[in-house]
């Protein structure tokens, strides 16, 4: 082979990478919004078991400024008066549902469940700026509510869930947060898993809610999984280092990302720390013994 026949070679398999990768990226670029939001939706035996069999589980509509219609859950603690309120902000493929078993888990604490656009029964479709935006109507409208302590609202995100729960403790005074899974801003994470791609010119939901949590000046726990691939465990410490206020940090081993609440430290965890910001007349009340 002389070194035309080399040339040509070397020059076919550069134009065949430069395909590949502007294929790679366009392709990336289209199905960004599918790779981000799943939408997953619920079936009607989950919807007859919720209605028929948990009568603790109030059906809730939330009607956005944008005529969206918001459907979720607001499942009631046995507590007699205002009871403390948790707002759940699941996953990018969570049908949050599934949170209502674990009102046995959390027994002092009413569990507001509310699914993004497009997921569940939930209206309209799913983006940062909606997201961000119906956290903060979310937190609003329940806090008003008259079984509702407004004075103990604790807010909890898992994974993209961490991003709505950052922003709405840098926007409002919620007693507490719980993120697990977090990070600081998507383009971080989509930048560690394609290295090669230019992430910032092609995110169009950067979710970067880092300056949120230096805006955060109330007690914050961080849950994270040992062998989490998806979300490694530093991204969530980089959100942890810029939260404001008292903070702490839990690493379940041998977990990952899927599978971290499937551990009893999970939520040992999120119960101690919870249960850790209420009044002591509430403890009082529910342990009449101490």
């Amino acid at each position: 082979m002389d070194l035309n026949d080399i040339i040509h070679v070397l020059r076919r398999i550069i134009i065949l990478v430069l395909v590949v990768y502007i294929g790679i990226t366009v392709i990336l670029y289209v199905l960004q919004d599918r790779m981000i939001f799943h939408r997953p939706g619920i079936s009607e035996e989950r919807l007859r078991y919720i209605r028929e069999e948990v009568p603790e589980a109030e059906e809730v509509t939330i009607d956005a400024p944008d005529n969206v219609r918001l459907h979720g859950w607001l499942v009631h603690s046995q507590r007699n008066g205002p009871s403390p309120l948790l707002i759940y902000f699941g996953g990018n493929a969570e049908e949050v549902s599934w949170m209502i078993e674990a009102r046995d888990r959390l027994p002092r604490w009413t569990i507001l469940l509310v699914n993004y656009r497009g997921y569940g029964l939930s209206e309209g479709s799913p983006g940062e700026e909606e997201l961000l935006r119906d956290a903060l109507l979310i937190y609003d409208t329940f806090s008003e509510r008259e079984e509702i302590n407004a004075g103990e609202i604790a807010v909890m995100g898992r994974s993209l869930g961490s991003a709505p729960a950052t922003y709405v403790s840098g926007m409002r005074t919620p007693a507490a947060t719980v993120l697990v899974s977090s990070f600081g801003s998507i383009q971080d994470v989509a930048e560690n898993n394609f290295p090669l791609i230019p992430v910032s010119h092609l995110l169009r939901h950067k979710f970067d809610v880092k300056p949120y949590a230096e805006n955060a000046g109330n007690p914050m726990l961080t849950i994270v999984a040992s062998n989490d691939r998806i979300i490694p465990a530093h991204h969530s410490g980089k959100l942890f280092q810029a939260w404001d206020g008292e903070k702490e940090f839990i690493v379940i081993q041998n977990a990952g990302h899927n599978d971290i609440s499937l551990k009893s430290l999970y939520w040992e965890s999120l119960k101690s720390f919870l249960d850790a910001h209420l009044r002591e007349d509430h403890y009082m009340v529910d342990n009449p013994s101490k």
